[in-house]
């Protein structure tokens, strides 16, 4: 049992150890190091002693490596490999085997390996250590990236704009906006897309599928980071605060705009009229009164709208749909009147205040009428 976890190989480049030699022999020839073996011919002595593999194999596997054979055929597609166990696993994504199980969820896998990792995930077991901050990660290859939070190590760098990156994936996804590579495809409308993840999104727009559920009110979303920031309206998790004013949102995007009004940064400017806006929504909604641009039509009776905000009051007087005020019977056909109603009539709560005068309103709206006053600008 002792001898399992020896590793009596070390790659001499990236210093990595293996007490496999299949695998150690894979690494070498991935990593296009195939001169390393002969390097080493103690530990290959040793490893022999070990496991009593034939290592006149080995040596045909190395010399097939530096001769670019590849005698293993796949008999779907004809692509070539050389190793066997490397065909093996090609082919599994033709026919889709997944012979490795997970004994506790059922879970099936193309990969011993990736079981393997899964099943970490059961146990709980997180043998690596961040000497840092404590912090525990079931795999070498997580705490290895982790570590680099600390480190500030970026040791990918791109050929094209030298941009450096702490992981190699990182790099990859990065490099496809400068060659404009798209290799992942939607099967319903062609679409393309430089990150599987953004693919997976993006079908689910076809399927309708939506994986990710509210614990407070069942309702279902296609994104996680969707159902995250959903979930944060019944915590009233606000986790952003403002470093002038203090004041916390639930989104860090809310909160970078909320800056800018701080910094009167407005790094929206309208290639027509110079223009420039804090928000990129508002440029926008902006452009479009230059372009006479309405894409909002009401399906009733195909009037359009600039924005999709005018749209869903406007339908409201289609469907009759109104929001009922549960102190005093009074409906409204917008949550925000309903809101600026409670706040004005139920509470006498004025919470919005002019920053020229410090007269205060019940209703943003009201607030925002009343500064142009002050400003003399026009509403749009």
């Amino acid at each position: 049992m002792e001898t399992r976890f020896l590793r009596p190989f070390t790659c001499l480049y990236c210093r990595r150890d293996f007490y496999c030699f299949d695998r150690f022999k894979i690494h070498i020839c991935r990593t296009n190091n195939k001169s390393v073996w002969r390097q080493m011919p103690q530990r290959t002595s040793f490893y022999q002693h070990v496991c009593s593999k034939n290592w006149i194999d080995h040596e045909k596997y190395f010399l097939r490596c530096e001769t670019r054979d590849e005698p293993y055929q796949c008999k779907f597609c004809q692509k070539t490999f050389d190793h066997g166990s490397s065909l093996t696993r090609h082919i599994r994504t033709h026919t889709k085997a997944k012979p490795y199980q997970c004994e506790y969820c059922r879970k099936s896998f193309v990969q011993k390996g990736h079981l393997s990792v899964h099943m970490k995930f059961h146990t709980n077991e997180k043998a690596f250590r961040c000497e840092y901050c404590h912090k525990s990660f079931p795999l070498k290859g997580d705490l290895k990236k982790h570590i680099r939070i600390h480190t500030k190590e970026k040791p990918y760098q791109c050929e094209y704009c030298q941009k450096k990156f702490a992981h190699g994936f990182s790099l990859t996804v990065h490099t496809r906006t400068h060659t404009n590579e798209k290799p992942y495809q939607c099967v319903h409308c062609q679409k393309s897309f430089i990150h599987k993840s953004h693919l997976t999104r993006h079908v689910r727009t076809h399927t309708g599928e939506k994986i990710y559920q509210c614990e407070y009110c069942q309702k279902t979303f296609t994104q996680k980071s969707t159902l995250k920031m959903h979930i944060r309206t019944h915590t009233k998790e606000k986790p952003y605060p403002c470093e002038y004013c203090q004041k916390r949102f639930a989104q860090s995007s809310s909160l970078t705009k909320h800056i800018r009004t701080h910094s009167k940064e407005k790094p929206y400017q309208c290639e027509y009229c110079q223009k420039r806006f804090i928000h990129n929504g508002r440029l926008t909604r902006h452009i479009r009164t230059h372009l006479k641009k309405k894409p909002y039509q009401c399906k009733y009776c195909q009037k359009i709208f600039i924005r999709n905000s005018p749209l869903t009051r406007h339908v409201r007087t289609h469907t009759g749909e109104r929001y009922l005020c549960k102190y005093c019977q009074k409906t409204f056909t917008q949550t925000s009147s309903l809101k600026s109603h409670y706040i004005s009539i139920h509470t006498k709560v004025k919470p919005h205040q002019c920053e020229y005068c410090q007269k205060s309103f019940a209703a943003k709206s009201d607030l925002t009428k009343h500064v142009r006053t002050h400003t003399k600008e026009k509403s749009m």
